[in-house]
């Protein structure tokens, strides 16, 4: 990000008197170092200002205020300063009066100590001039004050300072040519501040107007003076923050240990990643009243990187009651998505850590290879028989209710059958259309659900799935299955399923023993997380069927045992060899121990050696869309996969959803966004596939084309779909962020009830470029 920088104003007092000396040979009332003596100092305090880009991007302001003027016992002034006098005064008296008016003027007496400046400067105007255009300055006489350090110019007395203060007046003034004009004569006028202690000071100042940041900095780095430090740390800190040198910032703004100083502390604290600290400065500049709303929006924001958004939420909320529309000043939002998901290698790292730790990946693996179930054919028959004898009683009624249950059911376990071999097929979308027909036939069949819901969740529409899993245990008990694939689901869309869960675990246990039970145990454990309890499932010498194989792999992963994994693995690709996943979870157990570049090209090699035919990959689940287009952008291999996919895309004949799926999000990944935002467009619009999902994809492309007000309405619609989907509720709480709505930014990650959220996509800036425009409007 680029920082910006706003203008330091600096006023520099008569505390160089005895340093002048060398340039002018004039004494102005020498400093004397010892501790009995007045420190006189560079004054800082007016307008001090520093522009900072933290983590999140804000700008932030340090402000260096005057140092106090140490108290001093005042001068005895003579008798004759009442009176009329025209004799030049001694200099030890001119002395003793500037020390007593800059007494004055530390005390508050502002108007006395002008006074008395103004009675110096009738009894030695060469001296005086420029003590009274400081103490002008200082009044926020601009005008008059850049008067006095002309004349002190003039009166060659005090020449480099005095013209580094005219510029400051200058400044003030908004007079930019006149600035440009002094702070070149003072230039000019540094090498006869060779041999003062404070030519490194002088030099940093210059250097800092004439934006030379890294001359300045250097000077700073290597003072030939130890006046001022808190006034160097300062400058010293805004230098390093602007060249994105955090941790020196910080080092020099730690060594003043000012409360002033807090907001920009937790500010830079914020953009080396410390939030806890970051949090404790912005907490404490708030009780010291110190930028209270900038402070505040800035707690909001860190704790929405922390991942604690409903603190966020809070912090927002109440910042935009207190500010209203000020509120919306400091700290533009630009909403912007994760860079991890498109750089090779950041997504390889990425991937390889879901591929083993993400429960919605090992979750979509266990459904895709999970079976489907056949129809109960003796149950048909029993109804057919319980029929017959019926009639033979004369009870027609009875006899016709059992004959249309028997028809009803012949009809829906034929087209049970029917769904499935698409389904087998990879024609999953048509084979979960073919169940939601036969639903309505039989609203209470078991299987008929489970057979549903399992085409939703290899489909990724988990809402969906979870309805008919939780359905089918409903119908069937003993369907153990879809029970506990009801607590999966369920905790994919952040569903309450803690009760259900126990249900089950109860009943499991007063069952007896065997492969089935033990099969049903596992994936409990797995649900739980607990996968030491899991660990044994590997060792179990049942035959190896596909979700076995799977199971043995993902166990054995998670607890790395790389021999286990591995053995499962050559089994799970020789019973599915032209599968895509089985060939993906094989790569993941024999390559996931290698270096990046080693992995890229040990996967790109393994994969250009199958013999798939794609048609899992076409029509097939969700999962192995996803896994399949990672594993295409970590090798560097998406273009010709977007190429075949748009190849196949033309020529089929078939149903094209899962096809133009696949593509945009193909294209999402190779950085094309405009291309995959029309997709997602058509896909939702035309093909009209609109599961809280795919919503949320096409929100994301239209955020990365650009297209922030189609991204909103999209979030709207999948958030309607999918109350509990916590990536909808971020992203729209941000867009609405972004465009200056913060009350329904706030409502949206209030929702948000997940401790150390964090975003798969989604991610924020402040604008710095509007910041910059809105600020050059201002000064123009």
């Amino acid at each position: 990000m680029a920082d910006g920088l706003e203008e330091e104003i600096i006023i520099i007092e008569d505390s160089d008197a005895v340093n002048d000396n060398t340039s002018s040979g004039k004494s102005a009332g020498g400093e004397d170092s010892s501790s009995e003596k007045k420190k006189k100092l560079i004054y800082i305090g007016v307008g001090v200002g520093v522009l900072l880009i933290i983590a999140i991007g804000a700008f932030i302001l340090i402000k260096v205020k005057a140092k106090k003027h140490a108290n001093i016992p005042a001068a005895q002034i003579e008798e004759k300063l009442s009176q009329e006098i025209t004799e030049p005064i001694e200099p030890s008296k001119i002395e003793n009066m500037i020390a007593k008016a800059d007494y004055l003027y530390s005390t508050g007496s502002k108007n006395e100590a002008l006074s008395l400046y103004e009675k110096i400067a009738y009894y030695s105007e060469a001296v005086s001039a420029y003590n009274l255009g400081v103490a002008q300055l200082k009044d926020a006489q601009y005008e008059t004050a850049l008067n006095s350090f002309q004349k002190a110019i003039q009166n060659n007395e005090k020449r480099c300072v005095s013209a580094i203060n005219a510029a400051v007046c200058s400044l003030y003034l908004e007079n930019e040519k006149n600035f440009k004009y002094y702070i070149d004569l003072a230039y000019a006028y540094l090498p006869q501040e060779r041999q003062s202690p404070l030519y490194s000071y002088y030099y940093a100042l210059i250097s800092y107007y004439n934006g030379n940041y890294l001359e300045a900095l250097s000077a700073l780095k290597n003072p030939t003076t130890n006046e001022y430090i808190k006034t160097q740390n300062n400058l010293s800190s805004k230098i390093n923050a602007l060249f994105n040198n955090d941790i020196s910032a910080i080092e020099s703004m730690e060594k003043n240990n000012s409360p002033s100083d807090y907001f920009s502390l937790g500010l830079l604290y914020a953009r080396v990643g410390d939030l806890t600290l970051a949090k404790k400065y912005l907490q404490n500049a708030i009780k010291n009243n110190i930028e209270p709303m900038k402070a505040q929006l800035a707690l909001g924001y860190i704790d929405l990187k922390a991942g604690q958004v409903q603190e966020a939420a809070k912090e927002i909320e109440n910042a935009t009651d207190m500010f209203r529309e000020e509120v919306y000043k400091p700290y533009p939002i630009k909403v912007k998505l994760k860079e991890s998901l498109f750089n090779q290698d950041l997504a390889q790292k990425r991937y390889r850590s879901l591929t083993i730790n993400s429960k919605e990946i090992d979750y979509q693996k266990i459904f895709y290879f999970s079976p489907y179930k056949i129809f109960n054919a003796n149950q048909t028959i029993d109804y057919i028989r319980k029929g017959n004898a019926n009639i033979f009683i004369d009870d027609v009624g009875s006899a016709q209710e059992y004959l249309t249950k028997s028809s009803s059911l012949s009809s829906v376990n034929a087209g049970i059958a029917g769904a499935i071999k698409k389904a087998l097929s990879f024609k999953i979308r048509e084979a979960n259309e073919m169940f939601l027909k036969l639903v309505d036939i039989q609203p209470k069949h078991s299987i008929l659900h489970y057979n549903l819901a399992l085409t939703y969740a290899q489909m990724g529409n988990m809402i969906d799935a979870n309805k008919h899993f939780l359905r089918s245990y409903n119908l069937d008990a003993k369907n153990y299955l879809s029970g506990i694939y009801a607590i999966m689901t369920s905790q994919l869309i952040n569903k309450e399923s803690e009760k259900l869960s126990s249900i089950i675990k109860d009943s499991l246990s007063n069952e007896k023993p065997s492969e089935d039970i033990d099969l049903y145990n596992t994936l409990i454990y797995i649900s739980d997380g607990n996968t030491l309890s899991a660990s044994d499932w590997p060792d179990k010498k049942y035959q190896k069927k596909p979700l076995y194989l799977a199971l043995d792999i993902i166990i054995s992963l998670k607890l790395n045992n790389l021999e286990t994994a591995q053995k499962s693995a050559n089994k799970l690709t020789t019973l599915l060899p032209n599968e895509i996943l089985p060939h993906l979870m094989y790569i993941d157990a024999y390559y996931n121990k290698m270096g990046s570049k080693e992995y890229a090209s040990e996967a790109m090699n393994y994969l250009k050696i199958q013999k798939f035919d794609f048609n899992d990959l076409y029509f097939g689940a969700n999962i192995t869309r996803y896994l399949y287009i990672q594993q295409n952008l970590i090798t560097g291999k998406l273009y010709f996969l977007r190429e075949n996919i748009r190849k196949s895309l033309e020529s089929t004949t078939g149903q094209t959803q899962e096809l133009t799926s696949a593509l945009a999000l193909a294209s999402l990944y190779d950085g094309e966004y405009e291309e995959s935002y029309a997709l997602y467009n058509n896909l939702i619009d035309n093909l009209k596939v609109q599961d809280a999902q795919t919503l949320f994809l096409g929100a994301v492309a239209s955020t990365a084309a650009n297209h922030h007000e189609n991204a909103i309405a999209l979030l709207e619609l999948s958030k309607m779909k999918d109350t509990n989907f916590l990536e909808s509720r971020y992203a729209l709480g941000l867009l609405y962020l972004e465009a200056k709505n913060n009350k329904a930014a706030v409502i949206q990650l209030s929702k948000i009830n997940k401790n150390n959220f964090n975003s798969e996509y989604f991610n924020f800036n402040i604008d710095t470029d509007t910041l910059m425009f809105e600020k050059g409007k201002s000064q123009k």
